[in-house]
């Protein structure tokens, strides 16, 4: 039963940030994700406020909507959490052709944080999975490239600023949700 409720809530998840790339107004609250230049296993954690409201919501309803108990939601997401930090941080492995291709290595996520790939394009990025790269290998939005590519976001090298500090981020990205200048 853990691994069916994992399975499910992780493609909700999948659908969850296709979508937060996919409007301008949510990729204005995703983007202080994507805006740290340099990856860490914190990287996961810096989000707008209600960008990760908007999670743990999404991810709370679905697990009632399947009838997840407490205790095995909680190891849920404690173990998508773990992974989650694992695969941003600042390190140079993935975990091989074949378990690339079956848990997001950190080789494999820094591809969707990458400066001209990972948010860029017809789908708006790559690399979307947050556990298992199955969904992006299905709906066609998997990059395997074994590369390591400068991370944040294109018009940052432009001067964009998406602030420094934690008030200044949450404040830049309503000023940009909301049509601003920021």
């Amino acid at each position: 039963a853990f691994l069916a409720y994992l399975l499910i809530i992780d493609f909700s998840v999948y659908v969850f940030h296709r979508l937060q790339h996919r409007f301008d107004w949510w990729w204005a609250l995703h983007a202080v994700h994507h805006s740290q230049r340099e990856m860490t296993l914190w990287t996961d954690d810096r989000n707008h406020i209600l960008d990760g409201l908007l999670l743990a919501l999404w991810e709370a309803l679905v697990a009632l909507a399947i009838g997840v108990p407490g205790e095995l939601f909680f190891g849920v997401v404690l173990l998508m959490r773990g992974v989650e930090s694992l695969s941003h941080a600042n390190v140079r492995f993935g975990f091989g052709w074949l378990g690339d291709r079956l848990l997001v290595s950190p080789r494999y996520h820094r591809i969707h944080h990458g400066i001209g790939v990972g948010h860029e394009g017809a789908a708006r990025g790559c690399n979307f999975a947050t556990l298992f790269p199955v969904w992006d290998m299905l709906f066609g939005t998997a990059h395997f490239e074994r590369a390591f590519p400068p991370t944040g976001i294109r018009d940052q090298l432009e001067g964009r600023d998406y602030g420094q500090g934690f008030w200044s981020q949450q404040w830049l990205a309503l000023r940009r949700m909301t049509g601003g200048a920021a």
